[in-house]
């Protein structure tokens, strides 16, 4: 078990805040790491009766392109993980579900960050009008059969780490025939 000897934050944001960590182990003696400290983010996984997903395409800066995904952000402070899906969901595409199953919670990058995501399948869904955050308001929307996007993955097409994720357990979950 490693103990931490001193933390001093380098950055704070309104998203994350970075510090600069010196901890010390049984084995390895004094070490530092710098660590970007996330209050977590979720996923909304939208899938129809007709078996298509619902995915949004935006422009996404550190990757340099536009990217399909899985709707999703950051939880705010006092949500839960699945109200922030909720959330989401209303934001980027307007829809409301009735049903959700929570997939997966993972780290997507545990070497240098905190962010803990959750995943939720959302089911019967009730359209309505989108609530874009600043940003948001030019998102491409578009339906998706499943063995679509599994496509779109295995050609690279679809880049995005949550949204492989969250196809991944689909497909675990209706079956290989896709």
């Amino acid at each position: 078990m490693k103990k931490l000897l001193s933390r001093k934050v380098i950055l704070e944001t309104p998203i994350f805040t970075v510090s600069d960590n010196w901890l010390v182990a049984p084995r390895e003696g004094k070490m530092r790491r710098i660590v970007v400290e996330h209050g977590g983010s979720t996923v909304a996984l939208p899938l129809d009766e007709q078996q298509r997903v619902l995915l949004v395409r935006q422009y996404r800066y550190p990757a340099l392109r536009s990217l399909w995904e899985l709707p999703a952000g950051k939880i705010d402070p006092g949500e839960t993980a699945l109200q922030g899906a909720k959330r989401e969901l209303i934001e980027e595409t307007g829809f409301r579900a009735r049903k959700w199953r929570r997939l997966t919670t993972y780290y997507p990058s545990p070497g240098f960050q905190q962010e803990k995501m959750s995943i939720f399948l959302a089911q019967d869904l009730i359209p309505g009008e989108a609530k874009p955050d600043h940003g948001e308001e030019n998102l491409v929307r578009q339906w998706f059969p499943i063995a679509t996007v599994h496509q779109m993955i295995q050609q690279g097409k679809i880049q995005d780490g949550k949204t492989i994720i969250g196809m991944y357990f689909l497909l675990s979950l209706t079956g290989p025939e896709l």
